[in-house]
């Protein structure tokens, strides 16, 4: 791939000024350099932060969750009917390019900087021995954390462990996992043993670590039907060991699960300050809160989100711009872009009882839900493969804050920032929950019924018998438009049958009744590279097959 230039906390400051011959042997007293950067944590810490922020996408389409969501049978592509590029992911087409470029992008950034940081690691200087291994730990589960994301969408994708970032072919995926769990194994060694507590939120943490390893290792032995995980030098991480990870990380980070699911959900904040928003299904519910006991791993997002050289857009969290209701607000939901209009299979595959499908998803059908009956706007901007469902997870939250009629989102009003529906949006993504680890771990084997048992009593649902199938249920529904389906459908084999199941699903494009129509190609089930990408590499990367 193209070199990427590093970011500017570690650019050349450089003046050039002055004349004559001196010019040239003057010292810079100014510049900022590979050699005399990486002197003290400090200029650690704002590498890190640097590569953190690559965690966050420019360009809503290419949100990691939003894509994942868009290839599972929970969602349909929503939008306009001119959307084409969420269109293209959701029917698994081409109708750009680059459709991809700036995830593909992004997390290169992220790599660049690590792979920076990494080399240059030992010129630092620490009076804390723990804190220096907590910070290597911090690049290594980042930089697993980029390379797995790449290949979970991509599949075989350029290694690159260097700063010159060279213009390199794809990897095999053995050279690519090899890797992740190298620097997964890493990260687990030199991270603290403290409680999550101790970090800041948002933070990579050993328990992180450890349950990003038993997500690599059930998709790579999953999907490539293997019994082990390589590494880089030779060893494999077995079974019994990523058990012994997770458990140690369901005994020892101090992560829980909450006592009710709501409660993980912003939506669940709309009667905490005592004013009666008169939203039925937060009643009687308090917030937990971004960053809560469940949370093992988020993306965090401020209020400095702006479209100028002054920020990000993506400080602000589009993923929530893009899933919130089409083109109307419904109080407390505030509208978006519409895109990921939830397929009412999802909705229908819950038991009855089961308290998590008020909290996924906005239903029109449902009369305690702003949006029922005549008061859902059909078709708005056009919108197209329209259930009139949407991911209540992620979907804006406004208030009448002074009860004038006017509606500001939830988080402007708690943080403030600007005062537009494209920026006030900061909720995590909450990428790795408690619930995940146990049921990882279920998987596994590790007291598979207990931890069965205990994701669906905080549910207040009856226990069932382990198996497969029970559990493959139990993540579709606790973990529903969370962008984790489509891989456990990838890693079971589903997928086909699944995304196959959707045809014939009755839908509205531009409020005329239709059906969702899908073919599944099994040779397009990963990513196709940025064409940009491959004209750049002089030969060197070809297209993803499928895609050529």
């Amino acid at each position: 791939m193209k070199k990427i230039l590093l970011p500017a906390l570690i650019a050349i400051l450089a003046v050039f000024s002055g004349c004559g011959d001196t010019f040239l042997d003057q010292k810079n007293l100014y510049e900022k350099n590979t050699e005399n950067y990486y002197s003290n944590p400090n200029d650690v810490d704002e590498s890190l932060i640097g590569a953190y922020s690559c965690l966050a996408i420019d360009g809503g389409g290419n949100h990691p969750v939003l894509m994942a969501n868009l290839l599972s049978d929970d969602c349909f592509s929503g939008g306009g009917t001119n959307d084409i590029e969420v269109g293209g992911t959701d029917k698994f087409e081409k109708p750009l390019e680059d459709l991809y470029y700036p995830f593909y992008k992004r997390n290169y950034e992220g790599i660049l900087i690590l792979n920076s940081l990494l080399e240059h690691f030992d010129q630092a200087t620490y009076e804390d021995v723990e804190l220096r291994k907590q910070n290597r730990g911090e690049a290594c589960f980042l930089r697993a954390m980029f390379y797995f994301r790449l290949t979970k969408f991509f599949g075989e994708v350029p290694l690159d462990l260097n700063s010159a970032m060279d213009v390199l072919p794809r990897a095999s995926s053995d050279e690519i996992y090899a890797q992740i769990a190298s620097d997964l194994k890493m990260a687990i060694d030199s991270m603290s043993s403290k409680s999550y507590l101790n970090f800041e939120s948002g933070r990579a943490t050993k328990w992180a670590a450890e349950a990003l390893m038993g997500r690599v290792f059930l998709f790579y032995t999953g999907f490539y039907n293997k019994t082990e995980l390589p590494t880089v030098d030779g060893a494999a991480i077995t079974k019994d060991q990523a058990v012994a990870w997770l458990e140690d990380c369901i005994a020892n980070s101090g992560h829980s699960l909450i006592p009710n699911y709501a409660s993980i959900w912003p939506f669940s904040s709309l009667s905490d300050d005592g004013h009666d928003d008169g939203y039925l299904y937060a009643q009687d519910v308090t917030w937990a809160g971004d960053g809560c006991a469940e949370t093992v791993f988020a993306v965090k997002y401020t209020n400095s989100g702006d479209w100028g050289n002054t920020g990000r857009l993506a400080y602000a969290n589009e993923h929530v711009l893009y899933t919130s209701p089409r083109a109307y607000d419904y109080p407390p939901f505030g509208y978006g872009w519409g895109i990921g209009a939830v397929n009412p299979q999802l909705r229908d595959s819950f038991e009855s009882g089961d308290p998590r499908k008020t909290s996924t998803i906005i239903d029109n059908t449902d009369e305690n839900e702003p949006t029922y009956g005549d008061n859902y706007n059909w078709a708005g901007w056009n919108c197209r493969d329209e259930t009139g469902l949407w991911n209540k997870k992620y979907s804006a939250i406004i208030r009448d804050v002074d009860g004038d009629g006017t509606y500001t989102g939830m988080y402007y009003d708690l943080f403030g920032g600007t005062n537009n529906m494209q920026l006030w949006n900061m909720q995590d993504d909450i990428l790795i929950r408690f619930a995940d680890v146990k049921l990882m771990a279920a998987e596994l084997g590790s007291h598979s019924q207990d931890y069965l048992d205990d994701i669906r009593d905080r549910s207040g649902l009856p226990s069932v018998t382990y198996s497969l199938a029970a559990l493959k249920a139990e993540r579709r529904h606790e973990f529903a438009l969370e962008g984790i389906r489509w891989f456990d459908l990838l890693r079971w084999g589903d997928a086909e049958a699944a995304i196959t199941g959707c045809n014939g699903v009755p839908v509205k494009t531009d409020n005329v009744d239709t059906t969702y129509k899908i073919t599944f190609n099994a040779g397009r089930v990963f990513l196709p590279f940025p064409d940009t990408e491959i004209r750049l590499s002089n030969g060197n990367l070809e297209q993803s097959p499928g895609w050529e």
